[in-house]
């Protein structure tokens, strides 16, 4: 009996109020998502959760 492999979901990162770069990863994210374009929105999670741990740690 095949069975699909377990995949961890991580929630997408939430900007920060008041910080353009959140700001402008979170729309480029949300632009991928009316795209359809998963990677992209995915690049755009990876690249706020970096800038969070760097910039409001």
């Amino acid at each position: 009996m095949n069975r699909p492999l377990p995949t961890a979901h991580l929630a997408a990162p939430q900007p920060r109020p008041g910080c353009a770069q959140c700001a402008d990863l979170a729309r480029q994210r949300h632009s991928a998502r009316e795209r359809r374009d998963h990677s992209a929105e995915t690049d755009c999670n990876v690249l706020l959760r970096r800038h969070l741990g760097e910039a409001h740690a």
